[in-house]
C-alpha cells in the first residue's frame, strides 16, 4: 500500500488575507497544541477495562513508585511536546509490560528516558522512572524501534489498545487483546490522531492495522518488529521515511 494513501488534502488559499491569517494562526500553535495535549492526557487518566492495566491512571505498589501514575503522564506529555510537528503516526498493537507499562510512552523502556541510553528528544527533559526496579526496564521491541527511528522527529508512536493487557495473575506479563479491549481503546485513538491533523497514519502490526480500518483509516501497513518481524519493520520504515522525504519536494 502506499505510505501516502493516508494524508490529508494540504489548503491551498486564493488570497493573501486568507493566507496571512494561517500564518497567524500557526503562531499560536504551540500553546494550543499544549491545551490539546493536556486534555489527551487528562482524557487517558479517566476509567479503563478492568482487565488491562491504565499506566496513567493505576498503581501497582509492588511494582511501581507511590506517584507513578503522575511520573508517566508527565513522561507522555514531554514526548508529545517533543514530537508537536510529527508528519506520520505510528500505531502499534498495545502497550507492552517492558515499555509503555513503566513509561507511558509506546515502544519506549525506561533506559530510553532516563541515563547512557537516553535518546535525544528526552535529553535535558524532566523524564523520570515510574518503577522500584533496581535496572531501568528494557523492551525489545523499543530497541528495534528506536533503533531506525531514533531522531527523526517526523514520527509519533501510539497504540491501538493504549493500556496494558496481562496474563491473569502475571503483571510482568504480555497477552494478544481481547476484540473487546481493542474496542475500548478506539476512542482515545481517535482523540491521540486529531493531536496530529496533518499526519498520515501507518499501522505497525495487523491487529492496528484493523482497529484502523474499523475508524475509517486506510492505513499504510508496517510489520510489528516482534516475533521475527526485525527485517521486514525496518523495510517499511525506510520506505515510510522516504515517502516523508519525497513530500518535501513536492
Amino acid at each position: 500500500m502506499d505510505f501516502e494513501s493516508s494524508k490529508l488534502k494540504q489548503t491551498s488559499f486564493s488570497n493573501p488575507e486568507e493566507a496571512s491569517f494561517v500564518c497567524d494562526r500557526r503562531s499560536e500553535m504551540p500553546a494550543e497544541f499544549k491545551k490539546s495535549v493536556d486534555r489527551f492526557l487528562r482524557k487517558i487518566a479517566g476509567p479503563s477495562p478492568e482487565t488491562l492495566f491504565n499506566p496513567w491512571r493505576e498503581c501497582d505498589p509492588e511494582l511501581d513508585l507511590a506517584k507513578a501514575p503522575t511520573i508517566r503522564r508527565g513522561n507522555l506529555r514531554q514526548y508529545l511536546l517533543a514530537h508537536e510537528n510529527a508528519e506520520a503516526i505510528l500505531v502499534g498493537e498495545a502497550a507492552g509490560w517492558a515499555g509503555c507499562r513503566f513509561t507511558g510512552i509506546p515502544f519506549t523502556g525506561e533506559n530510553l528516558i532516563q541515563g547512557p541510553e537516553s535518546l535525544d528528544w528526552a535529553i535535558g527533559r524532566p523524564m523520570k522512572r515510574s518503577s522500584i526496579a533496581d535496572k531501568p526496564y528494557k523492551e525489545r521491541s523499543a530497541t528495534i524501534v528506536w533503533g531506525e527511528i531514533a531522531g527523526d522527529s517526523r514520527l509519533v508512536l501510539w497504540n491501538a489498545v493504549p493500556w496494558h493487557p496481562f496474563r491473569a495473575g502475571e503483571p510482568l506479563t504480555n497477552r494478544k487483546p481481547k476484540r473487546e479491549e481493542e474496542q475500548a481503546g478506539q476512542e482515545i485513538l481517535k482523540s491521540f490522531i486529531n493531536l496530529f491533523p496533518k499526519a498520515s497514519v501507518h499501522a505497525i502490526g495487523r491487529v492496528s492495522q484493523q482497529t484502523l480500518a474499523q475508524l475509517g483509516f486506510d492505513a499504510g501497513y508496517i510489520r510489528h518488529p516482534s516475533m521475527g518481524g526485525q527485517k521486514q519493520f525496518c523495510r517499511g520504515m525506510r520506505s515510510l521515511r522516504k515517502s516523508l522525504d519525497r513530500s518535501l519536494t513536492t
